[in-house]
């Protein structure tokens, strides 16, 4: 009798934890989502398996790849461009998005997308949490070269708001760069949920009781109150966009 075959499976830096969850490239498969043609559309946080409260998705487009219908209806939206060019379109704004490019629609403005091109997006969306006597959120389209990078002694880096940190937003997608070598100056506890994906480079993220070593495309979904710190390492200067809730209380 012979033996069976047996197939070996890569090991995988990916992790599920109460407090975080870890996606790298080799964990992603192909997905297909409606009103997207040519479109691999691959969830990186959802609630359906974390308590997150907001969705963010990996679209990667082959040439000519498009939505078939304006897409974003009930939430706010919101799109970055890794790669590649993308062409929007929203009510009476109409753009095109090279790499960094980025817009952010508000509940009510649906968009339509188109790439040329292959092109990678990072597509970000959660229900808008209205208050009484604050107005809405006005549309936002710009350039992560174009806005003001502060310089912050406490992560060794700089960080970039993307959007307007004004109570009418309730989430904030923050562009942050990193010296090589440079650390956290504290392990950070906080109550909002994070999405963190790398652009660039590489470090070492302590999470909950965990260090784990991060590099471009992996993506971190950080729960409230999840202990969180990085150190960057590598060669190059790492880079990542960081989503965030903000001016809201949580009930």
């Amino acid at each position: 009798m012979t033996n069976p075959t047996v197939h070996h499976v890569s090991a995988s830096r990916g992790r599920v934890r109460a407090a975080y969850t870890l996606m790298c490239p080799e964990n992603l498969v192909e997905n297909a989502l409606p009103h997207l043609t040519g479109v691999n559309a691959m969830p990186l946080a959802t609630p359906r398996s974390l308590p997150a409260r907001f969705g963010e998705y990996l679209l990667e487009f082959e040439p000519g790849g498009r939505s078939t219908r304006p897409l974003g209806a009930g939430f706010e939206n919101f799109l970055y461009v890794l790669d590649g060019e993308a062409h929007l379109s929203a009510d009476t704004h109409t753009t095109t998005l090279p790499p960094g490019g980025y817009a952010f629609f508000p509940e009510g403005v649906e968009f339509s997308v188109e790439a040329p091109g292959a092109t990678r997006v990072l597509w970000v969306k959660r229900r808008y949490e209205r208050v009484a006597g604050v107005a809405d959120p006005e549309v936002v389209i710009g350039h992560v070269d174009e806005v003001t990078h502060h310089p912050d002694d406490t992560i060794g880096g700089t960080y970039a708001p993307l959007l307007p940190l004004d109570e009418r937003y309730d989430m904030a997608m923050n562009f942050m760069r990193f010296e090589v070598g440079s650390r956290f100056q504290m392990v950070e506890v906080h109550h909002q949920e994070h999405g963190l994906y790398m652009t660039e480079g590489e470090g070492v993220y302590y999470l909950g009781d965990d260090h784990v070593e991060v590099s471009a495309g992996d993506f971190i979904y950080m729960a409230p109150y999840c202990p969180q710190s990085f150190y960057a390492t590598g060669s190059t200067r790492p880079s990542y966009l960081l989503y965030k809730d903000i001016n809201r209380d949580g009930f």
